[in-house]
């Protein structure tokens, strides 16, 4: 039974019980008022509660990838700016020179796998098994929206840091 429910109930029986007493002076409280207020106060909390480190960290990772997506979609790194170390920044500058020396640019589109396999509050490493779906585009008019990609899987070990309150990709590697 639902603890409304034995809230109704209580407070009914309590009515009931002092509207129907013997018909003396002063009616005798019932010996369970107590228990309806123990009963009222319960209550489910409101405040919402802090993400754990786990969520918090997938998610900073997640923003990774859409960030990278902009910058090899607009051939322009500095969208990573302030999210990942400066190894990891020189890393996204390499692919976007690739990209531009090519004449290309790429729409990201891989289906993630993230599990945070160790995490402190000030660092955590991440493993993902990704789908990579991903395809080149014309540099000017992004098109071709729609593309089918190789499909390969690869897995990744990511190590972020908790820098200044945010977290951020520190380096990745790929396993073979």
């Amino acid at each position: 039974m639902g603890w409304r429910i034995r809230v109704a109930m209580v407070a009914s029986s309590l009515l009931f019980g002092t509207a129907c007493g013997s018909g003396g002076d002063e009616p005798t409280p019932p010996a369970t008022a107590p228990s309806l207020t123990a009963t009222a106060t319960l209550t489910l909390p409101t405040a919402t509660p802090t993400p754990p480190v786990e969520e918090e960290v997938i998610n900073a990772y997640l923003r990774f990838w859409d960030l990278y997506a902009e910058a090899v979609l607009k051939l322009d790194p500095s969208v990573m700016e302030g999210a990942v170390s400066a190894e990891e920044f020189e890393r996204v500058k390499n692919d976007v020179a690739d990209l531009e020396a090519q004449g290309l640019a790429a729409r990201v589109v891989i289906e993630h796998n993230p599990v945070v396999i160790e995490v402190t509050e000030t660092s955590a490493v991440l493993l993902d098994e990704m789908t990579n779906n991903s395809f080149y585009v014309d540099p000017e008019t992004l098109d071709p929206p729609e593309a089918e990609g190789s499909g390969a899987t690869f897995t990744e070990t990511f190590f972020l840091e908790r820098v200044d309150g945010q977290w951020i990709v520190i380096r990745s590697v790929r396993q073979q």
